[in-house]
């Protein structure tokens, strides 16, 4: 058996949420939310930007979960699991910032030099409520962050955008390992130069 490496971070998030203490459900860092976490996305390799809203004040970055390899779905809780040494370069953006879509001040949103990267999540509050793990929850986010994008950053109707998204994006399940599941859609730039 031989199959090709494709490294990447599975785990890349915000750390900002508020806890009583370290063992606090908030500051869990395994279930993928709002603000990244355990998102699993191999199209996330070197060269790639990963948006991820801030909503608090001095909040940091953390990184882990590295991959050698990992098929979508990462369906056995584990991929071809490596030690990987990696840089970031970390930028704040402001909202209305040039080039960076609207879904992301809001949503995780992802892009490398082939594709944009809308992305659902089956529950992105993570810990608040209990979560869920429902791919149907997951794809329609994933859908609708999709049609935001087309429509608000690429200027399409959102009809059309629909239609676009059904004819010529693909939607992947990223990871059901956690109890919060995800979906992203995969949007080929190409088709919009």
């Amino acid at each position: 058996m031989r199959f090709p490496l494709n490294p990447f971070m599975g785990m890349m998030g915000v750390a900002s949420a508020p806890a009583e203490n370290l063992n606090a459900p908030q500051v869990n860092s395994i279930p993928p939310t709002l603000g990244g976490g355990n998102i699993d996305i191999s199209l996330l390799g070197p060269g790639s930007t990963f948006y991820l809203p801030v909503f608090d004040e001095g909040a940091l970055f953390y990184v882990g979960d590295p991959h050698l390899a990992m098929g979508d779905g990462e369906v056995a809780l584990t991929a071809m699991e490596g030690s990987l040494r990696a840089t970031f370069r970390l930028t704040v953006c402001r909202p209305g910032a040039s080039g960076v879509p609207s879904v992301a001040y809001g949503y995780p949103f992802a892009e490398n030099a082939r594709s944009w990267v809308p992305i659902g999540l089956s529950d992105p509050d993570g810990v608040v409520g209990g979560q869920v793990n429902d791919l149907d929850i997951a794809m329609r986010r994933a859908v609708v962050n999709a049609l935001d994008f087309l429509q608000d950053d690429l200027g399409m109707e959102r009809a059309v955008a629909y239609a676009y998204l059904s004819a010529a994006a693909d939607f992947v399940v990223s990871q059901v390992v956690d109890r919060t599941v995800g979906v992203h859609a995969v949007i080929q730039k190409s088709h919009f130069r």
